[in-house]
């Protein structure tokens, strides 16, 4: 794995020792101790020491035992150090607040080398024009790039509006529905199916939620996955509404009578019939991890949730059986969250001299090896498309617990082509500064009516030409 930077430091060194060497023998001082010289040797190879700072999650892997910190640090890091001499890997957590907090670092040029994200994230970084172009080292060091990724994913990893490759696949994400199959059959319910409708969806959640004789909900439904980017904007698109138009990705769509239609869907399900529970109900259960706890505590019996827990739901649920369903059909559409997680690279690497020790890690972190562990040691479907076709096997072989659970309807949903990527905008971060509090109001709070986003829509489109004639001067 030496680079090409590493011969071309090689060279310069050698370079520089021979152009001085009649100097250093005219003025030699005295000879140093033994002692001496070695210290001065290990000075030296500190100094020359190449360090990569990696940010990533320390929660990635939903697996019981395993921290995927510790896991990275003690087991996959040394193998790439023991790979590349001179290097030194440092993981940095993201923690609370992480991508505000990583622009923020961008903008002062002391964000870390190599950092997780995905969408719109991502977005808002390239938009600030803070990543580095991978796409002339993919062309010269990975040419069958295209070939050998989740085409899907990878190609949301192209910027059309800069002209850049964002970032490189880590692995992809894709929402479906996790089941307890049990209460299904209690209720007499017909399990879902690969074609069940948003209506049948429906009906599911009304009978599975259970109220105690004061009328007060001990088991929801459901829960639809919890935020507007990665969930509720795709109940617009089931509906026939667009957020934004695809071709500028600046004109809102938010106000018109298809994405209202969707909106209220959410809104009523989730507010007046609370089939769906909402986000404060479930914070006030105090399950820890809500994430992966809210399905085997039974606090609800449906769950909209990623690719990413198979083994601590194989470990924590004993009591019941439970499977994974597609995505129902929406009246005009069927839309789901499909996302890859994606590693980036921050474009000061340039200024700090380790460009090729951070590639070499990125392919390394893209290559067989590490995608052979997204998929054993985190659960997660590896970007790499080989590994992702072979993916259930590898886990059901990896914890056998998962034997009865039907993973393919996630290889399915793939198939099928409903994942979509996220509706983000142009100017992402600007579009937020208007979507987001409204979505707080109408669905986190419960305070307002959908209709306040046909006065959101119009602010939004608007906000998106302002950016762009500041941008184009």
């Amino acid at each position: 794995m030496e680079s090409k930077l590493r011969t071309r430091r090689d060279f310069l060194r050698g370079s520089a020792i021979a152009a001085g060497a009649a100097v250093l023998t005219a003025c030699a001082p005295a000879a140093q101790p033994a002692g001496d010289m070695a210290e001065s040797g290990d000075e030296m190879a500190a100094a020359e020491e190449i360090l990569i700072r990696f940010a990533m999650w320390d929660w990635y892997a939903n697996t019981p035992g395993v921290r995927w910190d510790e896991w990275n640090q003690t087991e996959a890091f040394p193998l790439f150090e023991e790979a590349n001499p001179g290097t030194k890997l440092e993981w940095e957590p993201l923690g609370s607040g992480w991508p505000d907090k990583i622009l923020t670092q961008m903008a002062a040029g002391t964000a870390p080398d190599i950092i997780s994200t995905w969408s719109p994230h991502i977005d808002t970084w390239a938009e600030k024009h803070q990543l580095l172009d991978l796409q002339p080292l993919i062309d010269a060091d990975i040419p069958n790039a295209d070939d050998i990724y989740i085409g899907f994913a990878w190609d949301q990893m192209w910027d059309p509006f800069n002209n850049i490759r964002m970032g490189m696949l880590s692995d992809l994400d894709i929402t479906s529905i996790y089941y307890n199959k049990t209460a299904f059959e209690e209720e007499g319910l017909p399990l879902p199916t690969i074609d069940w409708t948003e209506d049948e969806y429906l009906v599911a959640a009304e009978t599975l939620t259970i109220r105690d004789d004061n009328g007060d909900i001990t088991r929801w439904g459901g829960q639809l996955r919890p935020g507007f980017w990665l969930s509720y904007s795709y109940h617009v698109e089931t509906h026939g509404g667009e957020v934004r138009d695809e071709e500028t990705r600046m004109l809102c769509g938010l106000g018109e009578p298809e994405a209202q239609e969707g909106l209220e869907w959410v809104r009523r399900n989730m507010w007046d019939t609370n089939v769906f529970a909402q986000n404060n109900q479930m914070t006030a259960t105090g399950i820890p991890n809500m994430w992966t706890g809210l399905l085997p505590a039974e606090v609800v019996a449906m769950a909209e949730r990623s690719a990413d827990q198979f083994f601590a739901l194989a470990e924590s649920i004993t009591e019941f059986e439970w499977d994974i369903a597609h995505i129902p059909s929406g009246p005009k559409d069927r839309a789901c969250m499909g996302l890859p997680d994606e590693w980036v690279v921050y474009k000061g690497v340039v200024e700090r001299g380790n460009h090729d020790e951070v590639w070499e890690m990125m392919k390394w972190l893209t290559g067989e090896w590490y995608q052979e562990k997204i998929a054993t040691v985190s659960g997660r479907i590896p970007g790499l498309l080989a590994m992702a076709d072979s993916w259930a096997d590898t886990l059901r072989q990896t914890d056998p617990r998962l034997e009865q659970v039907r993973l393919e309807t996630v290889v399915e949903q793939l198939q099928m082509g409903y994942p979509r990527r996220g509706p983000t905008f142009r100017f992402q971060q600007i579009a937020e500064e208007l979507i987001n509090p409204a979505v707080d109001q109408v669905f986190i709070e419960g305070k307002a009516p959908v209709s306040i986003f046909e006065d959101i829509g119009p602010q939004v489109t608007e906000a998106q030409q302002d950016a762009l004639q500041r941008a184009t001067g």
